[in-house]
């Protein structure tokens, strides 16, 4: 399939869609470690739980709102949907984003970071809980948060919507660098991350292309997961694992 062939051409969905998937999955992130504060006692908590409950609030309302929409309006098909589906050929994205986040940190962050005369740049949120995680189920939750609840539900919201819909209107070109900047500045929801914006519009270039290469989005969530994998066996390492 070429990149200029038609993407998902049974998919239904707005800018509406996209915005309800993200603001829904907000929402849903609040109510979560509001439901967690409340069974603590009133107590704030500690960051990995509250990482942990964020992103898995988060992910339960994006999928619930996803299984409406397919349900509602589209074929109820998530293939067909979203382009939610895996080739067996697809698992070599992991391979693809270790690549990509070194050749993103090589070429582009270790190269801002010299020309802004950051000596040690900021680090997102994530990145910090991640060292104040000391115990082993800590870690490895949230390294089930880095590499499979973030992929998945980013890929459908940014690749399955609103690629989709912006493919519809706009040429392939238009539709992936819209849809990558839009992937890469929603992370400034955490102020740390303007740093790493520029790398993750890269990143969020090569997702797209996968998408409409391919025509589906498992590929792209495949390498979405090893570009967060780094972080993973960083922890590992970290352990003597």
């Amino acid at each position: 399939m070429r990149a200029s062939d038609p993407y998902l051409p049974g998919s239904v969905w707005t800018f509406w869609d996209a915005s309800g998937l993200f603001v829904g999955g907000l929402v849903g992130s609040l109510v979560a470690i509001s439901l967690a504060i409340a069974a603590n006692g009133g107590e704030e908590l500690e960051q990995v739980p509250l990482l942990l409950v964020s992103s898995l609030g988060q992910a339960v309302v994006t999928l619930g709102l996803l299984a409406y929409m397919s349900r509602s309006r589209g074929t109820g098909a998530w293939d067909v949907d979203f382009g939610f589906s895996f080739e067996l050929g697809d698992f070599k994205g992991l391979l693809y984003g270790v690549g990509l986040q070194i050749g993103v940190t090589l070429l582009v962050l270790i190269p801002l970071a010299a020309l802004l005369g950051l000596d040690d740049p900021p680090q997102q949120d994530v990145a910090e809980i991640a060292e104040e995680a000391s115990s082993l189920p800590a870690r490895i939750a949230i390294l089930f948060v880095l590499v499979v609840v973030a992929p998945v539900a980013e890929e459908l919201l940014f690749r399955g919507v609103l690629l989709a819909r912006l493919r519809r209107g706009l040429g392939p070109a238009a539709s992936v660098a819209i849809s990558a900047a839009l992937f890469s500045c929603i992370h400034l929801i955490d102020p740390d991350a303007a740093f790493v914006v520029p790398g993750l519009f890269v990143i969020g270039l090569v997702l797209g292309w996968q998408a409409l290469r391919t025509g589906r989005i498992g590929l792209s969530i495949m390498t979405h997961a090893g570009v967060n994998l780094l972080a993973a066996i960083a922890l590992l390492l970290d352990l003597g694992v």
